[in-house]
C-alpha cells in the first residue's frame, strides 16, 4: 500500500511540475510540450513508474484530449 501512494504522489508531483514547466510555452504549443516532458520525468524512474512507451502514450493522451474539446 505504502508504495502504492508513494509511486501515485510522485507522478502527481511530475504533472504538477511539467504544468508549470509548459506555462511559459506558446498556448498552442503548451499540451505537447507538457505531455512530453511528463513522458520524460517518468522515464527518470522506469522501474517505479514505466507503464507503456513513449509513442503509446502520447496516442492515448492525445486522443483523450481531443475526446475532451469535442465534447465542450
Amino acid at each position: 500500500m505504502r508504495g502504492l501512494l508513494e509511486r501515485n504522489t510522485m507522478r502527481y508531483y511530475l504533472a504538477v511540475d511539467t504544468f508549470l514547466s509548459a506555462a511559459g510555452a506558446a498556448p498552442m504549443a503548451q499540451l505537447e510540450q507538457r505531455l512530453q516532458n511528463w513522458f520524460t520525468a517518468v522515464e527518470q524512474y522506469p522501474r517505479q513508474l514505466h507503464e507503456m512507451e513513449r509513442g503509446e502514450y502520447l496516442e492515448m493522451k492525445r486522443a483523450r484530449c481531443l475526446r475532451q474539446q469535442t465534447v465542450r
